[in-house]
Order: structure tokens, then sequence, then C-alpha cells
């Protein structure tokens, strides 16, 4: 059993015309390492809230690269797995949205992620006492 510490949650992250190469033309929020901000080796995100969706907007959700879920809200969405997103120093979340900039009109997703992580875990051992802020 773990012993979590909390880390917070970012900012919403509004989403932009893809940046990544793998939506082109369409709107995605990129959650990487600068954005996420955290430094400790092992972390979870165990909650994400999804607001101001395009009527009709579906997403993929991808882990480095890898589907790792799916969102289709109306209106908005809220994602709160039973198992958490195991993360590591720099890895990045995506949602890939089915949805152009113009077919939006202005309704930008934005994704807030919560995340702990287990103090328990040896590599992690040097970040119990420490605060860790979110950017």
């Amino acid at each position: 059993m773990g012993d979590y510490q909390d880390l917070g949650y970012t900012r919403p992250n509004i989403a932009a015309l893809d940046q990544t190469g793998h939506n082109r033309g369409n709107l995605s929020n990129v959650l990487d390492s600068a954005f996420i901000g955290i430094d400790v080796p092992v972390f979870e995100c165990y909650h994400m809230v999804v607001t101001s969706v395009p009527p009709g907007a579906s997403a993929m959700i991808f882990r480095n690269g890898a589907q790792y879920s799916f969102t289709f809200p109306v209106g908005g969405s809220e994602w709160d797995p039973s198992q958490p997103m195991l993360l590591r120093d720099g890895d990045e979340i995506d949602f890939l949205w089915n949805v152009t900039p113009a077919a939006a009109a202005g309704v930008l997703p934005a994704v807030t992620a919560f995340f702990r992580f287990d103090t328990m875990l040896p590599v992690n051992a040097t970040y119990v006492t420490r605060p860790v802020m979110l950017r």
C-alpha cells in the first residue's frame, strides 16, 4: 500500500492548433514535462477535468505517443480512472481532438490534471520532505 503525497494540479491547458504532428490541422492539448513542471522521478496523474469542449468534439488521449484513453463529452467531461496514469519525469499527455480551430468557433477545450506521488518508492525518497510546486 502506497503513501501518497498530493502534488496539486496544473493550470488549465488550453487547446491550440496541433504541434505534435499526430493531429495535423486539429486542436490538441499538450501536457508535456515543461507544462507539468514536476521533477519527482515517478508520479501519477490520478484525475483530469476537461471543460469548454465544442459540441460534438471528441478526443483520443495519448501517453508518450501511445493511446491511453478517449473522451466523448458534450460540453465538458471529467476523467477519474480507477487505475491512475503512471508517469515519469519527461512524460507527456496529449488530447488529440477531432475538431479544427475554425470549427471550434472559439470554444477551446481546457484540461486540468491532478498529480500525486508515492513516498514509499525508493526512487522518490528524496522528495518526501521537500515541497513540490506545479507551474
